[in-house]
């Protein structure tokens, strides 16, 4: 019997400045339709700004994230989609001969796909575009009809791949909890995922300066051993992270395809900042972001894990963010995500102009000079300044004058802090990385109901990063509310 399908295209993509990410998806359509077997091919058109692969030193290449949402029309209800998924490579997916597709599946049921990769299938820098890509929805599995009428969205955010490998945790400094080898004072060699022993004196043990001047102590030192477990990751596998801090335009469009129960605990008072102006204005069933292209801030543990739970992510661990930072060089003390201890601006200062996908920062130096945004450099506002500014002009520029990290992950110091997973405390030491599948619970919570599964609603057991990569004054930083200087990054397991 021939069946028509009314199908009503809402794209959300989430896009950011024109100097930062600026990834893009145009010309959402489908392509075909499979009622056998019931499936949809949906296309679109790919691009994003200050793209890449090296098979040379670093040997990675940056990715975005694609994912897709979907609700029957009129009712509301957005739901993420089943992308198909067999074995983790093409898995009927279609992509230009420029580029490699891999689907990501769901830590629960292994045989759903919650997201795709897609990026360079050689080497190459500079703006990238992937006309006509196909991803195979199996509409059938999410209890889609043939002939429903739907509306879909297709979210994209840009990743970076961290290949696996060894790696220093620690600096050489002990002045906040760093990582040490034992109390010799020297950085720990993270060589595998096995388990590890926390504490003590031992120099294969991963110890932490005796939990010196921390904000609050591990519950490790040099008179108590605790075991890290296996699961828990190390970041010596391979994984992606997000590329730059998640922006408030990427935060609306998850308020916008929530129900209005669980979006009233992600959203409401706390969008008053230090300037007394609300970054999100929630409508009808429509947020938009007064300040698209900045982080979202202001925000708590329970709204981070739920925004990475509805984004197929997790939080990162605070080893990978070492790795996610240093990558395999030698530690360096007192060194920032760009590989050293110094600034880039020789008068200490910059100053901060324009707006939107405009806003530039200037220095002594000129316009578009500067790595972080902090307090100690920062003349103008404190509120977070725009997802990858610093990359306003990063040809031929060096990690100093970028801010980048080894790997080409930008603002990871300064800007909002980095909330972590320690390995300081009892609740977390369980976390084994599993991966958000998509949904929330009706309460607006992340999905997740075992401790282990990383919703720590209470925030007991999440720390921070944001200047010196390995001071860990704020490892264990247990804040459960929200504060203006949270923000937002997830990673995703490469395997």
């Amino acid at each position: 019997m021939y069946k028509t399908l009314y199908l009503f295209i809402a794209l959300l993509a989430c896009l950011a400045s024109l100097r930062g990410n600026n990834i893009q998806i145009d010309n959402v359509s489908l392509a075909s339709q499979n009622t056998a077997q019931d499936f949809y091919m949906i296309q679109f058109d790919l691009s994003w700004d200050n793209s890449w692969r090296t098979s040379t030193f670093e040997s990675n290449w940056d990715a975005a994230w694609v994912f897709v949402k979907y609700t029957v029309k009129d009712q509301q209800n957005w739901q993420h989609a089943d992308l198909h998924y067999v074995n983790g490579t093409s898995d009927g997916h279609n992509v230009p001969g420029n580029a490699v597709i891999r689907t990501m599946n769901n830590t629960y049921n292994t045989a759903d796909g919650v997201g795709v990769m897609i990026y360079r299938a050689t080497d190459g820098i500079g703006d990238i575009s992937f006309p006509s890509v196909q991803i195979r929805w199996d509409y059938g599995d999410d209890g889609i009809g043939d002939d429903d009428i739907i509306e879909i969205s297709v979210h994209a955010i840009e990743m970076v791949y961290v290949p696996q490998g060894p790696f220093y945790v620690g600096d050489g400094e002990g002045d906040f909890g760093q990582f040490e080898a034992g109390n010799s004072g020297q950085p720990f060699l993270i060589s595998s995922e096995n388990a590890l022993t926390l504490g003590g004196t031992n120099i294969n043990n991963l110890s932490n300066n005796d939990a010196i001047n921390m904000l609050n102590a591990d519950d490790f030192d040099y008179s108590t051993t605790r075991t890290l477990p296996a699961g828990y990751p190390k970041g010596f596998d391979a994984f992606y992270c997000m590329k730059y801090e998640t922006s408030q335009e990427q935060y609306a469009a998850f308020l916008t395809q929530i129900t209005s129960d669980q979006r009233n605990p992600r959203s409401g008072p706390f969008y008053v900042n230090a300037t007394n102006v609300f970054p999100i204005r929630d409508g009808n069933y429509y947020a938009d972001a007064e300040f698209p292209h900045r982080p979202m801030h202001y925000v708590s543990w329970a709204d981070i894990s739920a925004y990475l739970d509805w984004s197929g992510l997790r939080p990162m661990s605070e080893l990978e963010y070492e790795k996610a930072c240093r990558g395999p060089r030698d530690a360096v003390n007192g060194e920032f995500a760009w590989g050293n201890a110094s600034w880039y601006i020789p008068d200490g200062y910059y100053t901060y102009d324009g707006s939107g996908a405009d806003e530039i920062i200037t220095s002594g130096l000129g316009t578009n000079t500067g790595n972080a945004n902090t307090t100690s450099q920062y003349s103008g506002s404190t509120d977070p300044v725009r997802c990858g500014i610093f990359a306003a002009s990063a040809e031929n520029k060096t990690r100093q004058e970028t801010g980048a990290t080894y790997w080409g992950i930008m603002e990871m110091s300064g800007n909002c802090y980095e909330l972590v997973i320690s390995v300081g405390n009892g609740n977390t030491r369980d976390f084994d990385g599993r991966h958000g599948d998509g949904g929330l619970q009706s309460s607006g919570a992340a999905s997740f109901s075992l401790l282990q599964d990383w919703a720590f609603v209470s925030g007991i057991g999440v720390g921070f990063r944001n200047s010196e990569i390995s001071t860990r004054y704020g490892a264990n930083y247990n804040d459960d509310a929200r504060q203006h200087w949270h923000g937002i990054r997830g990673v995703r397991s490469a395997n």
